[in-house]
């Protein structure tokens, strides 16, 4: 399965390496191909002191569970994405958080689903009709039907 991961879900995952989110990601079990896109990479490594302390880990334990997580994760130049579809998302997304615009457009731009833990994101989209999401809880429930 590919899915678009948004930033969130990687702060949840490399600070809680024991827990769901990182689990899912590093499970090969589930096959999946997860894409994220550069501004994501970059916010890992801007907020790195805070995750350190959230994750409770020695720099080096933490910088070995972050190598762990971002090697499953293709990363992606978001801006090759056409500025149309960057247009179509922002449309979509600026009256909920405008900061998931890219998330979004990589969505539309790959023909995949976004995996976000934002409720209130993927409750305003699928609103509006884009049900190309995916919450964490959703996602648990496919890969144990698999």
């Amino acid at each position: 399965m590919k899915l678009i991961i948004d930033t969130n879900l990687l702060f949840s995952s490399i600070s809680k390496s024991d827990g769901r989110i990182a689990e899912i990601i590093l499970n090969p079990n589930f096959h999946l191909q997860l894409t994220g896109c550069y501004f994501s990479y970059i916010e890992l490594f801007k907020y790195k002191e805070k995750l350190i302390k959230a994750s409770k880990l020695q720099e080096l334990e933490f910088l070995e569970v972050m190598y762990q997580m971002l090697k499953r994760i293709h990363f992606f130049n978001e801006g090759l994405i056409p500025k149309h579809v960057i247009e179509l998302a922002y449309n979509l997304v600026h009256d909920i958080d405008e900061k998931d615009t890219i998330f979004v457009a990589m969505g539309m731009h790959f023909k995949q689903k976004l995996w976000s833990g934002d409720k209130a994101l993927v409750d305003g989209l699928r609103k509006k009709g884009y049900n190309e999401l995916i919450l964490t809880n959703e996602l648990v429930e496919m890969l144990t039907e698999i």
